[in-house]
């Protein structure tokens, strides 16, 4: 018999391929995190760049255009800020809503020292102090959908934020003229003389009373709350008021008072819609102007001082309010 060749078996690659895809896979992190670094190190340069450009530009601000204190100070009398500005906002926008104001010298954009960005606000410097007046009549007026803040420039004070202003003002204000009528600050002189003791607190309570209510209101309440009037409110009784505001007049059942001398105060129910409606009135409240007295409960009187069951009582409710007890 012929020998047959024995054939042996190739050998696998197996381990080399597992070790070949591994490595790959190291030296794809590796890539990305050199990539990383970088887009890290661009970033921080980018910065340091924006940073050294904003120092030299302050140092020739300094030393190229120097300014006394006196000129800013006069700048500033001639400027204005300008808060709420939209972010896309241009200053020839900003010239175009002030130019009716007056002649604009200059508007600046206050923009991030590091970003770029703007900040939302500006200054708009005039030519004349006295344009500064009518810009300020623009405060709350729309500027590319926003409603802008416009006010008179401040001086800036060194340690403003800090603390340290109210010294530096102490130390350095002159005393001027008082700018707005002192007439607005002090009060009237009362008629009758203030005595020693009601200085010290002593009665204060009973010349508040007098002196407090107008004479209107001193008249309302001798009428309908003076317990010795024949006229006054009581409990169910149909009143009306009249108002300075909203609502204007209000009529409703009288289902409660308090007499509490300036304090006095009523209530008031109506159902209006199918819903109850209560409201308090003060008698010594400016916007209050006439009380009117439409009907007096049926009877005469009722037996209760407090009339609030009437909430859960509908129907005694509209029964009370058609004259019926």
């Amino acid at each position: 018999m012929a020998d047959v060749p024995t054939t042996e078996p190739a050998p696998t690659n197996v381990e080399d391929n597992t070790v070949d895809i591994a490595d790959d896979e190291e030296s794809k992190e590796i890539l990305l995190m050199k990539q990383r670094v970088e887009e890290m190190e661009r970033e921080a340069k980018k910065l340091r760049e924006l940073q050294a450009a904003a120092e030299a530009g302050s140092e020739a601000d300094e030393n190229g255009n120097p300014e006394s204190e006196e000129d800013k100070a006069a700048s500033d009398t001639r400027s204005i800020y300008v808060g709420n500005v939209d972010y896309a906002a241009t200053p020839e926008e900003i010239q175009v809503h002030f130019q009716a104001c007056g002649v604009i010298n200059r508007v600046t954009i206050i923009c991030d020292k590091f970003t770029g960005h703007p900040k939302g606000y500006a200054y708009v410097e005039f030519a004349e102090p006295e344009h500064v007046d009518a810009a300020v009549a623009l405060d709350n007026s729309l500027f590319r959908g926003r409603l802008i803040k416009v006010t008179a420039k401040r001086t800036n004070i060194p340690g403003y934020n800090r603390g340290r202003a109210y010294c530096l003002l102490v130390a350095t204000a002159q005393p001027a003229a008082y700018p707005f009528s002192k007439t607005a600050l002090t009060p009237p002189l009362p008629k009758q003389p203030i005595s020693p003791g009601l200085r010290q607190g002593k009665g204060l309570v009973e010349y508040l009373h007098k002196t407090l209510p107008t004479p209107e209101k001193k008249a309302l309440l001798e009428k309908f709350f003076s317990r010795r009037s024949n006229q006054q409110l009581q409990p169910g009784s149909i009143v009306t008021v009249l108002q300075d505001q909203a609502p204007t007049q209000f009529t409703g059942v009288l289902i409660a008072m308090r007499r509490r001398g300036q304090a006095t105060s009523f209530r008031l129910r109506n159902v209006l819609q199918r819903t109850g409606v209560e409201m308090q009135f003060f008698v010594n409240s400016p916007s209050l102007k006439e009380i009117k007295l439409v009907r007096p409960p049926p009877g005469g009187r009722m037996r209760r001082a407090k009339l609030f069951y009437l909430r859960d009582a509908p129907d005694k409710m509209s029964m009370l309010a058609g004259g019926k007890k």
